[in-house]
């Protein structure tokens, strides 16, 4: 009975020591926020994460028109990426990114930036932290 419970202490230790690993970098915020309505494209598009990542792909899927690749700076390894002038179009605008997370799994997400001629600009009210510790 000894040796099973040792085995189950090692067990639960190895688990504990391996949740830092599972920790992946995450957006800490865009700018403009997902969720704006915009008068036009913006001149730059930002994604910064809360710990260095590595972006691999960006695709704008706007209103009527095919599937856009959009370039991204810097190439590398950063916390904060950009997009300059992105072009979007009137209407529903969805740039999809995938990175790499710093421990090296993937991780994607989008942002939606709705660009109305005329509007007055507005962005989502920040999301609330749920952290729970």
């Amino acid at each position: 009975m000894t040796r099973y419970f040792r085995s189950l202490l090692i067990g639960a230790a190895m688990a504990l020591a391996a949740t830092p690993a599972l920790a992946h970098s995450t957006v800490k915020n865009t700018v403009p926020a997902s969720g704006s309505i915009l008068p036009a494209s913006p001149g730059e598009i930002t994604i910064n994460f809360n710990e260095a990542a590595r972006i691999t792909s960006i695709i704008l899927i706007a209103p009527g028109q095919p599937e856009r690749k959009l370039d991204v700076m810097p190439s590398g390894s950063s916390t904060s990426f950009m997009v300059h002038d992105p072009k979007l179009a009137t209407g529903r605008n969805e740039i999809k990114w995938k990175a790499l997370s710093k421990d090296g799994h993937p991780i994607e997400g989008s942002i939606i930036i709705v660009i109305k001629p005329g509007a007055v600009p507005s962005s989502p009210p920040p999301a609330k932290n749920h952290d729970h510790h």
